[in-house]
């Protein structure tokens, strides 16, 4: 019974904090850089003879994109859960799009011009409920 209870305290603690408390998104870093040890990274390739690639159905990730000065970067929202978003990182970390995100992100699109080159990153976040969000990628 004692067990019980302390469970129940703790689940309603959880439960009201977590509404009360505001938390962080991920496509919300000052600088991305600073989280590249803690969080997954994938490392975006385009397939042979492409100039794009989709990343579908993802989760909380940083997407990791060499390219080169001169060139455009396009980053296309397709979909977006309720709590997903997407941002665009430049070659320093910090960011260069908005934070794209829940229905209002879907179908928007960013290109930006390179100034630099090296690595862009791109953050997804799928949210506290694990919204999945797909997004396309051009260069040119």
């Amino acid at each position: 019974m004692k067990h019980l209870l302390i469970s129940s305290l703790s689940t309603l603690l959880f439960t009201v904090g977590a509404d009360v408390l505001p938390l962080p998104s991920m496509a919300q870093f000052a600088n991305v850089k600073q989280h590249l040890n803690s969080l997954t990274t994938t490392r975006v390739v385009f397939a042979r003879g492409k100039s794009s690639t989709t990343i579908e159905n993802a989760e909380n990730n940083i997407y990791i994109l060499r390219a080169k000065a001169g060139q455009t970067l396009t980053l296309k929202v397709n979909s977006l859960g309720a709590r997903a978003s997407v941002t665009l990182y430049g070659v320093n970390g910090k960011p260069l799009s908005p934070v794209f995100a829940g229905a209002g992100g879907e179908g928007k699109s960013l290109s930006l011009h390179l100034a630099k080159t090296g690595d862009y990153y791109i953050v997804g976040g799928s949210g506290p409920t694990n919204h999945l969000y797909n997004f396309t990628i051009f260069i040119k």
